[in-house]
């Protein structure tokens, strides 16, 4: 199985599941910027003001990721949700 097909099953994965109640803001914001990485790129758009707590935390998460590749952000959400095979 490709690398590609592997990230879209990690996609269909989370979508398709219920909501983890053990997942921490942490987890949940590292999934997110891995998986714009993998799908966006590097982050786009100007850093929210910081009274916009959700979409700054979002943005932070994805601009700490600025410069890794698409591959190595695929494997590492692939990692991070854990699918399985």
């Amino acid at each position: 199985m490709s690398l590609e097909e592997r990230f879209q099953k990690a996609v269909e994965y989370v979508r398709n599941s219920p909501a983890d109640p053990n997942a921490t803001n942490d987890e949940k914001l590292k999934i997110y910027a891995l998986y714009k990485q993998s799908t966006v790129g590097d982050v786009q758009g100007s850093q929210p003001w910081a009274v916009q707590l959700e979409a700054r935390a979002k943005w932070d998460a994805w601009k700490a990721l600025e410069g890794t590749d698409k591959a190595t952000a695929m494997e590492r959400y692939i990692e991070a949700v854990k699918a399985p095979e």
